[in-house]
């Protein structure tokens, strides 16, 4: 390989470097073979959209290695420390004429964690491969017990020609290598089976959160929970700040936490949070409670709760609008509001959240006109789930690594979505310019119709 060669290669990878370090990371999201094809093809598209294929890029400069034929070309490893897996993998001869492998590990500067060569051992060690001819080689990976957690990439290279590790380790699929992408954990003792906190609170009050976790291990686990700001979807109504982003509606100051400082082994323990809304607060918080849980398996995002409280606004003046009727027919008015699973977590008893509406009419001669509420409909969303699902929104950061196997909330197996409250009034009509008046209550938005029905004859 010619140094020209090399420093070439190294001018293009920096264009493309935030593609590949993307690549190893989302490396552990899968499992198995084929979980991360998918990350692979969109990675070759973007590189091929830029510089064209990064196989057939490096090709050009080193076209020995696109004689040779890598199956897999990716595997990921999910591994507790202390143990090992074995694959194969299968090396094919594409040229006319034999080839020299020598297997090993490659290790790049582009990794979460370095591996240590030692954890890998490849057999056969060598192998000349004549045209033609297929090899398998087997691959062990064998974690010690005193490894770090993490993730862990490396490139196998089953020749010695490969250029060194930042050059080859920049291309998805460099050709004769395959990627390895090693996830070393250990399962968790510690469920959080208060995944996130959100609710609509008024202004003025107090309120009271539990947040349980439970040690399914056989020692006690520290925990050490400390609010943090941000990470919550905020919609506030109050002036933007200064960096241009909206501001929260109140401090951590407004939140106190109460927590023991562990979680016994088989038991349960609550983190008690209390909310006292400024009585002039406006618009929404958005955070999080870090946990900060003593549990190697527990990884960092996965022992944060998301906060996110929204104000319900009190508006003390109806929506008004003007609508015309053509005929006398009776008039029929639809309001319909949707609303999140709010306080789920709540303690001290339930509160009443349900949307309603203190709607009327003024008639074209300035009459005010009460309609009848003749319908109410309620319809929800229901997910079913098992203790082996992953929860969906608006539940985030649960992995489904969960110790002993989730323990559900809501209703056991039955988890509730956004609901949608309509509510149907009717009135006599009249023909001319009519008022439609909607004051709302416990809803964050509505939508309404007005149908006019044709005069009877």
């Amino acid at each position: 390989m010619r140094i020209l060669d090399t420093k070439a290669l190294k001018g293009i990878i920096c264009g493309i470097l935030a593609i590949s370090i993307i690549s190893i990371a989302c490396a552990g999201a899968g499992n198995g073979d084929t979980a991360v094809s998918a990350s692979e093809d969109a990675v070759q598209a973007k590189v091929g959209a830029g510089v064209g294929s990064s196989s057939a890029y490096a090709g050009d400069y080193f076209p020995e290695f696109e004689k040779i034929r890598v199956d897999p070309t990716y595997k990921y490893l999910q591994l507790e420390p202390g143990n090992s897996e074995n694959f194969t993998v299968t090396v094919e001869n594409k040229d006319n004429k034999t080839i020299e492998l020598k297997p090993k590990p490659l290790i790049t500067p582009y990794t979460e964690n370095f591996i240590n060569e030692s954890w890998i051992s490849i057999s056969p060690s060598e192998k000349a491969l004549k045209p033609g001819e297929k090899e398998e080689f087997e691959v062990k990976v064998s974690i010690p017990e005193d490894a770090d957690l993490g993730n862990y990439a490396v490139l196998i290279a089953f020749t010695e020609k490969v250029p060194e590790g930042d050059v080859a380790g920049s291309y998805p699929n460099f050709p004769g290598t395959m990627q390895l992408n090693v996830q070393v954990w250990t399962p968790p003792v510690v469920q959080v089976l208060t995944p996130y906190v959100n609710d609509l609170v008024e202004a003025g009050k107090n309120y009271t959160y539990e947040i349980k976790l439970k040690n399914t291990g056989s020692k006690d686990i520290s925990i050490s929970p400390e609010l943090t700001e941000g990470g919550g979807i905020i919609y506030a109504e109050s002036a933007s700040s200064s960096a241009g982003m909206p501001q929260q509606a109140f401090g951590n100051r407004a939140i106190s936490v109460e927590a023991p400082d562990k979680i016994k082994a088989g038991q349960t323990a609550i983190v008690k949070l209390t909310l006292a809304v400024p009585a002039d607060a406006k618009g929404s918080y958005g955070g999080s409670l870090d946990l900060n849980i003593d549990d190697p398996g527990i990884r960092e995002y996965e022992g944060i709760v998301s906060l996110s409280f929204r104000i319900l606004p009190v508006l003390k003046e109806p929506y008004e609008n003007i609508f015309e009727a053509g005929t006398d027919g009776p008039i029929t008015v639809e309001v319909k509001a949707y609303q999140n699973g709010y306080g789920l977590y709540t303690s001290g008893g339930n509160r009443d959240l349900t949307p309603s509406f203190n709607v009327s009419l003024k008639d074209p001669s300035g009459n005010e006109v009460t309609p009848t509420l003749v319908n109410t409909k309620y319809s929800d969303s229901i997910n079913i789930i098992d203790d082996t699902s992953t929860q969906p929104y608006p539940v985030p950061y649960i992995s489904s690594k969960i110790a002993g196997g989730m323990e559900t909330y809501d209703q056991g197996n039955y988890q509730g979505g956004t609901t949608t409250v309509v509510k149907t009034y009717t009135a006599p009509g009249a023909v001319g310019k009519w008022k439609l008046s909607i004051l709302p209550k416990n809803a964050e938005n509505f939508e309404y119709s007005i149908t006019i029905e044709a005069a009877e004859e």
